[in-house]
């Protein structure tokens, strides 16, 4: 069977977000709302309905029929409810844009995990093919010496020298590999693919700058969390309209017409009732929840606030983290050219007996520890950035 294609940061993030929970579930309280909407604008319609009723009764003192029955059509409609029907049409039309808005929240925090769990993976396999490609070296290396061994210009326990480092650099490839697979469970959990069919290929550039980081200050007033806490202040503004609604009249209109009808009253075949509900007193139940409304009201506009400082800090840190993994990355490229020409040196210097195995070991040893870093930093440059832009994105 043909091995998988390697996949990219950007193939992960759909595969993560297609199969998400998370995102169904928000995704539900987004229809859900839409429904409330359309609860909230029957409820200034007219109401139909059609009602049959057979009443049975004793007749025993002969002023009434045994039975009576009667058939009609009921119609009502709301005139005027202290404006409580229309604001929670109001309130429907706010939910509905919160829901939307989480839906952005949940997709972001998505992606940010699912961005660090790949180049959590990324940086492993970055690892391993160092220790491999040092490996190599040092075979040689041991080969090398051998035949000085041989010919007895070298030590043999200059050949176990080597040999231990090999072992050493075994030993951590292995724990990479243990890392590796966590870490693949990890990312598998998100994208839905067997961690052993999982490879991944990075093909985002290098970053080597950035903007100014006004441009991404700027961007939290559209994050869509601020934007969330905004619409639940418009929510919590019209349930304090409704409740404050509750302590205005209520006028209704209601017809009937009927298609039989008996009794006294068979000759009447419509009437109409208009209904006015004036709330005098209910025992202080109603400014009660006037009173909790206007305190969620504070609290929703307190919610903001810190909605806008926390989504400043986040980006203003991984501002930070990007600034500092750009200036790690050029330092260690700058010390891994140096690294690698006092290697190449010291190789050029052991054959000409200036310098011992030991030395050559110590130097080797020093540019793979100085490469792993670089590459270290590299990916982490590339991680910081993604992380960046997913926090200013949406």
């Amino acid at each position: 069977m043909a091995a998988a294609a390697p996949l990219t940061l950007q193939q992960c993030l759909a595969l993560a977000r297609d199969r998400s929970d998370a995102l169904k579930i928000q995704s539900e309280r987004r229809v859900q709302a839409e429904q409330r909407l359309n609860q909230a604008e029957g409820g200034i319609r007219p109401f139909v309905e059609y009602r049959y009723l057979k009443t049975f009764r004793d007749s025993d003192g002969g002023f009434y029929d045994g039975q009576a029955q009667e058939s009609k059509f009921l119609i009502s409609q709301p005139l005027f409810y202290g404006f409580r029907r229309l604001e929670a049409i109001t309130l429907s039309k706010a939910e509905m844009k919160q829901e939307g808005y989480n839906y952005k929240t949940v997709q972001r925090d998505l992606d940010a995990n699912v961005t660090v769990a790949f180049y959590t993976v990324v940086q492993i396999d970055a690892d391993m093919e160092n220790i491999q490609n040092t490996v190599a070296l040092l075979r040689d290396r041991v080969k090398d010496l051998q035949n000085r061994v041989r010919l007895g210009k070298s030590r043999e326990s200059e050949v176990y020298a080597a040999e231990s480092q090999i072992a050493t650099l075994k030993a951590q490839e292995e724990k990479d590999r243990g890392d590796r697979a966590k870490a693949l469970e990890t990312l598998a959990l998100y994208i839905g693919k067997n961690p052993s069919e999982i490879t991944l290929v990075d093909g985002s550039p290098e970053v080597e700058s950035i903007e100014p980081i006004d441009k991404y200050i700027e961007a939290v007033s559209r994050r869509s969390d601020v934007e969330a806490a905004r619409q639940a202040v418009l929510v919590q503004s019209s349930r304090l309209k409704i409740a404050k609604g509750a302590l205005l009249p209520s006028l209704n209109l209601d017809g009937a017409w009927y298609t039989y009808r008996g009794g006294s009253y068979a000759n009447s075949n419509w009437e109409t009732f208009v209904t006015l509900d004036f709330p005098l007193y209910q025992g202080g139940a109603a400014r009660g929840k006037v009173n909790e409304e206007q305190s969620r009201l504070r609290e929703t506009n307190d919610t903001v606030s810190l909605f806008v400082r926390e989504a400043t800090t986040q980006i203003r840190s991984l501002y930070k983290a990007l600034e500092s993994s750009i200036n790690q990355a050029a330092a260690y490229k700058d010390a891994y050219i140096k690294a690698d020409k006092s290697y190449q040196v010291q190789m050029r210097d052991y054959r000409y007996g200036l310098v011992n195995n030991l030395d050559v070991l110590q130097a080797m040893n020093d540019m793979f520890n100085t490469r792993r870093n670089m590459e270290r930093a590299l990916i982490q440059v590339k991680s910081d950035k993604a992380l960046l832009d997913i926090a200013t994105q949406y």
